[in-house]
């Protein structure tokens, strides 16, 4: 994370710069509030502030989020690599739910195999709080979200937010946001409504419970919500290539683009989803999520912005890359901000990874989508969205079954066999706590599995942001087209100068060789 002085930060809020949301909060000690920097209230006094790296440090301060920034809803803090750090690895965990039902720190520790007085100190270090901060406001975060943008029962929220009582809801939401649940909601509403209006403006949630009449596809939903949202994220984006990519893999019924607007199933901790996200709207993008279970509203945001990679600080990246590879500028000027679409788990990353060696990408989809037939359940009804109506298929399955369904060489239907299932065990429950490297390690250990698809499937799978995969025929000829290298040793040594943004780099020359061969894919 890029340091800054606190005369940086005080020159960025008397800016009001957009860049800086998320990155870092003022604390302002006369009001008890804490703001984004561009927040648009009047800007305080040098000598009365403080700053803070997280909005939980700022809560866990005693300090309540301004109603006119809104302080909690800007793009996460980008990290150099969110899979690098203990802190940053902690937080991506968190934010999957580990301290939700019934998770605890210790169990927490343990999973990252640290103790709890290592991750301790990694948080406050990196972020000024602790988890148990991070998690509840999480929770507060959440349950704003559903006070404000439905017409659920609050005792409803408290449960669905992961709060453990109804007074443990009140309490940390009064606290962290300065006014009752109930009256956030009233004034909320009376904002919304049109002028002269007294009804309520449009839920954005609408929550439905199935019943004995329902149809017997959607038994198992119990308690399911249309949820609609909004996704912060910093300019510039390029949600055209995001479309693209997701587009070029999209399985029929499991994924849809139709021209900017993606919509994909997912699985999430409580069951399945169907999330749907507009990637060419102006601002924040508009979302919409058809849960099985409401308890995963904040596990499909989190998802969300890893696979879109919403959190990435684009104008950073890309002044880095100029700066480390000026033969990239043409490509970064005509393709700014470009992100790393990701896939939802490390195994489908490396089911797609094993299975695409060496054929098209087209060619890949096919076999998956011919795995996702044999394999692949139909949707609960009430989750049914644009054209999708299937779960994708389980990797571990997938994999189980190759021999059904895929169409290659023995020895990488074999590595099939064995390396997917074996990296969907260890993911059971959470995502994989261990760095880069150790992944990479874990990876590499495997039977079947090389360099290259080791670091393709940590840049497709944990948003590994510093890899660039070896001896990729794509990548050198990219390099070549742009004068950057002639062979595979000196792309290596190229790439080595535009750490810790390798994988934007990578990313750049794969899009740039899919532009030279007239082709719209790139990897």
């Amino acid at each position: 994370m890029t340091t800054m002085t606190d005369d940086e930060r005080y020159a960025a809020i008397r800016a009001r710069d957009t860049r800086f949301d998320g990155m870092f909060f003022t604390c302002v000690r006369s009001t008890g509030i804490f703001c984004r920097p561009s927040c648009p209230a009047r800007t305080p006094q040098r000598g009365g502030v403080d700053f803070v790296t997280s909005a939980a440090a700022a809560v866990a301060g005693g300090y309540r989020a301004c109603k006119r920034c809104g302080p909690l809803a800007p793009p996460g803090s980008p990290d150099d690599d969110p899979q690098g750090s203990l802190a940053g690895r902690a937080l991506r965990l968190i934010d999957a739910g580990a301290l939700d039902d019934g998770g605890t720190v210790p169990s927490l520790a343990r999973h990252l195999a640290v103790s709890e007085r290592t991750l301790h100190r990694a948080l406050i270090a990196a972020t000024g709080a602790g988890a148990l901060a991070h998690a509840r406001l999480r929770r507060a975060r959440r349950a704003r979200e559903l006070v404000v943008g439905s017409t659920l029962p609050l005792a409803r929220i408290a449960h669905a937010a992961g709060f453990g009582s109804e007074r443990q809801f009140h309490e940390t939401f009064t606290e962290v946001f300065g006014h009752a649940p109930s009256v956030v909601r009233e004034r909320d509403r009376v904002h919304r409504a049109p002028d002269g209006a007294s009804g309520a403006a449009t839920p954005a949630i609408r929550a439905t419970t199935a019943s004995s009449s329902a149809p017997a596809a959607s038994a198992h939903v119990v308690d399911s919500a249309e949820v609609t949202a909004r996704l912060a994220v910093r300019r510039p984006f390029d949600g055209a290539g995001l479309a693209g990519w997701f587009a070029h893999r999209a399985v029929p019924g499991v994924e849809e683009v139709a021209g900017l607007v993606w919509t994909r199933a997912v699985q999430l901790p409580h069951g399945p989803a169907v999330v749907q996200v507009d990637l060419g709207a102006d601002g924040a993008l508009p979302v919409t999520m058809r849960l099985a279970d409401l308890r995963d509203h904040a596990a499909a945001i989190a998802l969300l912005r890893r696979l879109l990679d919403l959190d990435a600080d684009p104008v950073g990246i890309d002044a880095g890359l100029t700066a480390a590879l000026p033969a990239l500028a043409p490509v970064l000027t005509a393709r700014p901000g470009v992100r790393l679409p990701g896939t939802p788990s490390l195994a489908e990353a490396l089911l797609w990874a094993i299975t695409g060696q060496q054929i098209t990408t087209a060619q890949a989809r096919e076999q998956i989508s011919r795995a996702t037939d044999l394999l692949g359940a139909a949707l609960p009804v009430p989750l049914h969205l644009a054209g999708v109506h299937r779960a994708p298929v389980d990797p571990a399955a997938a994999a189980a079954a190759a021999s059904q369904w895929f169409r290659g060489p023995r020895a990488r239907r074999d590595t099939l066999v064995s390396a997917v299932p074996a990296i969907a065990e260890d993911e059971q429950g959470l995502p994989l706590a261990g760095s880069v490297d150790e992944l990479r390690e874990r990876l590499l250990a495997l039977h079947g599995i090389g360099p290259w698809t080791a670091d393709y499937v940590l840049l497709r799978g944990v948003r590994a942001v510093d890899v660039a995969p070896a001896r990729d025929a794509a990548l050198l000829g990219a390099a070549r087209d742009l004068g950057l290298a002639d062979d595979h040793a000196a792309l290596r040594r190229a790439l080595a100068a535009a750490s810790p943004w390798r994988s934007y780099a990578a990313a750049h020359l794969w899009q740039h060789q899919a532009s030279l061969r007239g082709a719209s894919e790139s990897r």
